[in-house]
């Protein structure tokens, strides 16, 4: 096994810049257009010493990030050593990191555009340790060779083949690889899931966050004026301005959706899944499919109207991502084609589960639910904003309208080794798992649940850092039981 101590690529250097550079950017302009943007190169300008201090520590800031760029670029290397990667970097504090490869679950690829020019990847070395959600180790930079050779490192140590051998078999393996597309976004697909996400109200809102920063410069009384004699216009040109601002943050929804979901792929070779997507950033995410707990499928209503869904893994696990605490396999798909996507990534599972539904005394509790926050909170506001807190009790009937579509929603089927639950917040779930994949079954009653004879049975499996977990709520108590009871181990 090689000894040779290996560096990340230099593009390093800017890629670590720009980084630490994104977290300054905020504060730096916060405190230089605190007090108003009053700055001068001409020395007769009473701003002028203020403008040259300003601009000697911006430079000054910057050149400390850049410089430790460079040190924490040389610090970090890596090279294999006894089946393992071994990993050391930090500039005050030198931290060393040894990652058997037996241990490694899989390895998770980025290319932005800083790599691409150099044919570079970042690697992101995911372990089932569990590390706050994050990957174990990433490798900034690194050649698509050298991620080879540690991908082909990690499958020695698995399989404990000669690794001579494995490495003359090398290219006859790279040959025999391939991977079977399941699943491809049209651009069709990719207006509709810009259309029905929430990415419109993303765009208003970063639009009113960065304008309220601007109230120094922007004359809102004056535009206040203006607006005053354009609504004398009338109704008709404020819709045409409204439908105008309406397409603009839809073109920017659809430009953000297809900058991050261009290419999306779903690719199986083996017992793996790779999802990859991105235009201006590919990722690509592998998913050992022993590590997949449990998969949902979810229906926001608009979706649903039109037979769209959205199907997520839950893994065991990180996605490589800090903010991603699941796995989206399917972005958006019409449901019958995404269920013949499952029966053919899983077909030993049951996709046309018959359900359970909800018993009507159930009713009650599922609408009495909303009614426990709206009333208090609605005679509160009540109290301090006579009368206009009574409009607060307007949302009673669209509360009780809720829990009503939520009670026809809920239901439950088992069949063998797999538990399937459907259960609605506002969009529809239908969460998917199996026995030998559930962490632990819990069972609930409240003292007003007994008197109707009602329970809930609580469903955790592994997902992510924390855990996930599905409910069946509010079914008759032996319906309960049975679900209790299937989840022991030795019942049939």
């Amino acid at each position: 096994m090689s000894r040779k101590i290996n560096h990340l690529h230099p593009v390093t250097v800017a890629i670590s810049f720009f980084s630490s550079l994104k977290n300054f950017v905020i504060p730096i302009a916060v405190i230089l257009g605190g007090k108003g943007f009053h700055y001068s190169l001409n020395p007769n300008n009473p701003h002028f010493i203020g403008t040259l201090i300003s601009g000697g520590c911006v430079l000054l800031v910057l050149c400390t990030i850049l410089i430790m760029s460079i040190i924490k670029w040389r610090k970090f290397v890596y090279w294999f050593e006894k089946e393992e990667l071994r990993i050391e970097h930090g500039v005050f504090v030198k931290k060393k990191r040894y990652i058997p490869f037996e241990r490694i679950q899989s390895l998770n690829y980025k290319e932005g555009i800083l790599h691409r020019p150099f044919k570079l990847v970042k690697v992101s070395i995911e372990t089932a340790a569990d590390n706050k959600g994050e990957a174990e180790a990433d490798l900034i930079a690194i050649t698509r060779e050298q991620a080879t050779m540690i991908e082909i490192e990690m499958k020695n140590a698995k399989q404990h083949e000669d690794h001579s051998k494995q490495i003359n078999n090398f290219n006859q393996i790279e040959q025999k690889k391939k991977r079977s597309i399941i699943h491809q976004m049209s651009t069709k697909d990719l207006l509709i899931l810009a259309t029905t996400s929430s990415g419109i109200g993303v765009v208003f809102s970063g639009l009113a966050a960065i304008i309220s920063q601007f109230d120094d410069w922007i004359p809102y009384e004056h535009i206040y004026g203006e607006f005053q004699n354009f609504i004398k216009f009338g109704v008709l040109m404020i819709g045409i301005v409204t439908l105008i601002v309406l397409m603009i943050s839809w073109l920017l929804s659809v430009a953000i959706t297809f900058v991050n979901n261009y290419g999306f792929v779903v690719e199986k070779e083996e017992d793996k899944l790779f999802v990859s997507k991105g235009l201006l950033e590919k990722k690509s995410i592998t998913i050992p499919m022993k590590r997949i707990q449990g998969i949902r499928i979810v229906e926001n209503p608009f979706r649903q109207f039109f037979g769209y869904a959205t199907i997520v893994i839950e893994s065991a696990g990180s996605s490589g991502e800090k903010d991603d605490k699941k796995i989206v396999m399917l972005p958006i798909v019409k449901k019958q084609q995404g269920l013949m996507v499952l029966k053919k990534l899983f077909p030993e599972m049951d996709w046309d589960f018959q359900l359970q539904r909800a018993p009507k005394k159930a009713l009650f509790r599922y609408i009495l639910k909303h009614v426990y926050w709206l009333i208090p909170i609605a005679t509160l506001v009540t109290c301090f904003t006579f009368p206009y807190g009574l409009w607060l009790f307007l949302l009673l009937p669209f509360v009780v309208l809720l829990g009503v579509w939520q009670h026809r929603s809920a239901g439950y089927a088992i069949r063998n080794g797999q538990l399937t639950i459907t259960y609605r917040g506002i969009s529809q779930t239908t969460f998917v798992t199996v026995k030998k994949r559930i962490q632990s079954i819990s069972l609930s009653q409240s003292y007003f649940a007994k008197r109707k004879n009602l329970a809930t049975v609580s469903v955790h499996i592994m997902s992510g850092t924390f855990g996930s977990v599905a409910e069946i709520k509010h079914f008759d108590i032996v319906k309960m039981e049975e679900v209790f009871n299937w989840y022991e181990p030795n019942f049939r």
